[in-house]
């Protein structure tokens, strides 16, 4: 199979390029491009940057130019669920812009015309993601990932989400954004995400604190999935 794996950060995506051998490396756009082979799969990692515009690049690119089968969007997040910790896994089950408002046209929050709310990510894959997160002694929550283009840190952003969406686990700035250019184009999703650090006021002291080891375990629960999938 054809696998793009889109990370928005170098320290999500560092991992990858030191477990891949031989990976050919370019450039496009403002995106850093890896092809390598891992059990017998081609893959493409694309380190996408920060952003809803940046993640739809990459994602359309993996998808026209690398034609990728399926895509896995990874690297770290922001918990919001009640008793989610630093360091626990996101496997989504859908996502959603929780930023994009055109309600005032009768339309739902989240929602676009001809568009869903909330993106299906591929079932069997996240199903797989959370008993490799059982086998490898991850605590893992699965539910709803909500993108925006803001770091959500305030308690005003907290309950904007919880009163427009339901089932929100986590937040981030990519995921929809891939969900939704997958959807388009009729392709599967998976979405894991680390929790770098727990949507707050402490929020970015903690984000720089743990994007490493978020990045790092988020790559290496990536490379398990890859390395037990047939062809």
């Amino acid at each position: 199979m054809k696998i793009a794996i889109i990370a928005a950060m170098h320290e999500e995506c560092d991992f990858f390029r030191q477990s891949f051998d031989q990976a050919i490396h370019s450039t496009h756009l403002n995106m850093q491009i890896s092809l390598a082979t891992w059990h017998d799969h081609t893959v493409g990692l694309i380190e996408s940057g920060i952003g809803k515009v940046n993640a739809t690049l990459a994602a359309q690119h993996a998808l026209s130019v690398l034609k990728a089968d399926f895509i896995i969007n990874t690297g770290s997040a922001g918990g919001i669920k009640p008793g989610a910790q630093i360091g626990d896994f996101v496997i989504a089950d859908r996502v959603c812009h929780h930023d994009l408002d055109i309600s005032p046209i009768g339309f739902e929050r989240g929602e676009l015309p001809n568009l869903p709310i909330y993106y299906q990510a591929e079932t069997v894959l996240s199903d797989q993601l959370m008993g490799l997160c059982q086998d490898m002694g991850f605590t893992a929550h699965h539910g709803h990932i909500a993108t925006a283009d803001t770091f959500v840190y305030r308690q005003d952003q907290l309950d904007n989400i919880e009163k427009h969406f339901d089932s929100v686990v986590a937040c981030e700035m990519e995921a929809a954004a891939v969900a939704q250019v997958c959807h388009l184009h009729n392709k599967p999703f998976v979405m894991i995400r680390n929790l770098s650090d727990i949507a707050g006021e402490h929020a970015p002291v903690n984000f720089q604190q743990y994007i490493v080891e978020a990045g790092q375990k988020s790559s290496a629960l990536v490379l398990a999935l890859l390395s037990g999938l047939d062809s």
